[in-house]
């Protein structure tokens, strides 16, 4: 016992000599690692010209490995513009989509079609296939913010006329020469798996990764994404690559999940809903116009199995002035001293502005239950083959509203006839369906603070509306659309269950707002009685000057989610706000001449006048010379906040409360931080907008719940965050793999250690 405790008495210092050594070891490399990390975003541009020089001279090589891969031979094949879905049916789960199959046409004229898939459920990998009206090069790339070849991911396509094989070419766009030729990738990772070409067309058939972890490809999910496409009359040569052709565009695209077509047999029918001859006069930023139409005679309840826009041409141009489009059911309630037979008036009128206490008459409150949502940048909505939207019969609307919002800043001057046109059959599909709007409830108290490079707004619907409308087996969702304003970034509808937050619905971390188009879901969403729907907003206002607030203008902002469900139930809405008097408090504002906090409260809850509180002689206080204005400082000027004048504290009197929101210091990080988490965890005020009128639900201030935060899978490329987050060249790309190298050997050292 004592030789055997002598010998571990003697190995202690070995072995601490041997823990000292790995140590070191790992120190070293780790120095090595960091540093080459620290050099991959500085390194001279002289160096990436030279390696870009001698990576032309190898284009030979890497054709000849592309071509092997595929195979040659074939000929252009029309497309179908099908989606070709099957379906699992899981009652308590939803539907799941699978083996879908989405097309687009990516011209105006029809000469350039994209199809892609994914093959399988759980596929990493996306295949594509590009039928162009050429017998030359095809080009396509992806970006995330810029639709330009700058640091775009491209992959040149075509068929070699001699061969006949077709080959795909990995390749970037230069960051520094934006309008230069496409630069090969030294790591190909597009895989050609057939293609071919006729008389007049060329096709190929090819795949990639989801995320290849090469820093020069764009990762695809379930962002936005724009979609670069170019064709040429040639095929590319090797050393001399041609930059884009004369025909080339962009699409913004959500390539991720199914996208249901429209059918055409018998049973189909159309009803047209537009609205006839509105003026848009140049002296209007923004007009929200309704109109009353009545409902196609059905004595039989048929179902809505789609809608698309009917834009007139002025607004199909590049800058169109319909922002979006709703149609509304009407319950047609009287209210005291209304006309029933108004509505038949009002089908045959023009219609009026929305939204107005003066001009809007009354009754149209009850057109509040949407039936078709349209958005800049959609294409409409079409229902899987198991839901249809009621329309007709005896229990059905006997009138809807159509409203259109036109966004028009550059003054334009135009007479539209918009509207949708309605798909709808008598062959009665399994489920009824419904669309519920769901959000920041549109007011003021909406703010998002100047000068912000991501600033965060909340929409709960909460268990006051779900407990009490939701079947006990809960809806399930079958898509989404998201909506935001010029400021909008990032979007997300949040689901929460039992203090825990379940994988995101809908989420877009690179939001468009040219391109609203709704979400289908893959995988259909219970939600169940007691869960919160969260719609969550990023908004950036770094070039902003003053404070954004909601509102209906384009220049302020939303936060609101179109959810299509089934089965229907009668909640058309389901938003929540800022409580009002938390809202002023949370800046340190107490009261307002003339007005109690009542006052001001049913002011904001119910689109109040003003000078019903406010004598005249004080609101004139505010009022400024209008001449001149710009449109956004009218809006600051007709704002509730520019007409409420602090009395408490005094230190603030005599101010409007916009005057003493400009003050306040939104350059200093920790402050906003501050306003934006109280905003967000403290109270709000939930609201359930019921289309039943014998059904009340009131307004309720609930707290933020508390829950775990779902946490996405990692991305599977360790240098994802900086790749995303600067544009590389060529060493920056070098030093990456040199720096994943040295990792891989520390982790070794690591495992070594450990056996020492």
């Amino acid at each position: 016992m004592a030789h055997s405790s002598q010998g571990q008495q003697l190995r202690k210092p070995t072995a601490f000599v041997v823990g000292m050594n790995c140590s070191l070891y790992i120190i070293i490399t780790l120095t090595m690692c960091l540093a080459a990390l620290q050099v991959a975003t500085a390194l001279p541009e002289y160096t990436h010209s030279h390696q870009r020089y001698h990576r032309h001279q190898q284009h030979s090589v890497a054709a000849t490995n592309s071509t092997a891969a595929g195979s040659g031979g074939g000929s252009s094949t029309s497309s179908s513009t099908t989606t070709d879905t099957s379906a699992t049916n899981v009652s308590s789960l939803g539907m799941h989509h699978t083996n879908w199959r989405r097309i687009e046409m990516m011209d105006a004229n029809g000469l350039y079609w994209l199809e892609w898939w994914l093959k399988g459920t759980t596929s990493k990998e996306i295949h594509f296939r590009a039928t162009v009206n050429t017998r030359g090069f095809i080009g396509l790339g992806f970006a995330r913010k810029n639709p330009r070849m700058a640091n775009a991911d491209l992959v040149l396509l075509w068929v070699d006329d001699r061969t006949g094989k077709a080959n795909a070419l990995d390749c970037h766009g230069s960051a520094k020469h934006p309008n230069a030729a496409p630069i090969q990738d030294d790591t190909q990772n597009y895989n050609v798996i057939d293609g071919g070409q006729n008389g007049t067309h060329t096709w190929v058939e090819f795949s990639r990764k989801l995320e290849t972890c090469d820093p020069y490809d764009l990762p695809l999910g379930v962002d936005t994404v724009k979609v670069l496409w170019t064709f040429g009359e040639t095929d590319p040569i090797y050393g001399d690559l041609k930059g884009h052709g004369k025909n080339r565009g962009y699409k913004s695209l959500n390539l991720l999940g199914p996208m249901f077509r429209k059918e055409v047999n018998s049973d189909t029918h159309k009803w047209d809903v537009t609205v006839q001859n509105v003026t848009i006069e140049p002296s209007m930023d923004t007009l929200y116009w309704c109109k009353i139409i009545r409902a196609p005679t059905l004595s039989e309840k048929h179902h809505i199995i789609g809608y698309e826009a009917l834009l007139s041409r002025e607004s199909n141009t590049n800058q169109p002035l319909v922002h979006h489009m709703t149609l509304f059911e009407c319950t047609t309630k009287s209210y005291p001293g209304s006309d029933p037979h108004s509505w038949e008036v009002w089908v045959k009128s023009s219609g009026a502005v929305c939204n107005s206490n003066l001009l809007t008459p009354h009754d149209w409150d009850s057109c509040i239950t949407p039936v078709a949502v349209w958005s800049i940048g959609s294409t409409g909505q079409f229902l899987p083959q198991h839901v249809g939207i009621p329309v007709g019969g005896k229990q059905g609307a006997k009138y809807y509203m159509l409203e259109i919002h036109y966004d028009n800043p550059h003054a334009q001057q135009m007479v539209d006839h918009s509207g949708f046109r309605i798909h709808y059959t008598s062959r009665l599909r399994p489920n009824d369906a419904g669309i519920m709007i769901s959000g920041v409830s549109v007011s003021d108290t909406q703010l998002i603070p100047p000068g912000q490079k991501l600033y965060r707004n909340i929409g709960i619907c909460g268990p006051s509306c779900s407990n009490v409308m939701f079947p006990a087996d809960g809806i399930k969702i079958i898509s989404g659309t998201l909506h935001s304003h010029h400021a909008g970034r990032k979007m997300t509808l949040r689901h929460v269950r039992d203090g825990k937050e379940l994988e995101r619905i809908i989420e877009d971390d690179n939001y468009d707002y040219n391109f609203q188009q709704v979400r289908q879901l893959e995988q259909e969403v219970v939600v169940l009685p007691g869960d919160y729907i969260i719609t969550d907003c990023a908004y950036e206002t770094l070039n902003r000057k003053h404070p954004t607030f909601g509102g209906y203008s384009t220049k302020q902002e939303m936060c609101l989610s179109f959810i299509t469900y089934y089965p229907r139930i009668e909640l058309a809405g389901c938003y929540s706000m800022t409580p009002v008097r938390e809202f002023f408090e949370t800046f340190g504002v107490y009261q307002f001449y003339s007005l109690n906090m009542t006052d001001v409260e049913n002011l904001f809850l119910y689109n109040g006048n003003v000078l019903d509180y406010i004598p005249n002689t004080i609101y004139a206080k505010t009022k400024k010379n209008r001449v001149n204005m710009t449109d956004e400082e009218r809006l600051y000027e007709e704002s509730l906040l520019n007409k409420l004048i602090i009395s408490d504290p005094v230190e603030f009197h005599d101010r409007t409360f916009l005057s003493h929101l400009k003050q306040l210091p939104w350059s200093e990080p920790l402050f906003t931080k501050r306003v934006e988490q109280t905003m967000i965890t403290g109270k709000h005020m939930t609201f359930c907008r019921v289309s039943n009128e014998s059904l009340s639900i009131p307004s309720e201030i609930i707290r933020y719940p508390n829950f775990t935060t779902y946490v996405k899978e990692p991305s599977i490329c360790p240098f994802q965050m900086l790749m995303d987050s600067a544009p590389l060249n060529k060493g920056t790309a070098i030093t990456l793999q040199t720096a994943t190298v040295t990792l891989s050997i520390v982790v070794l050292m690591l495992l070594n250690c450990y056996l020492c």
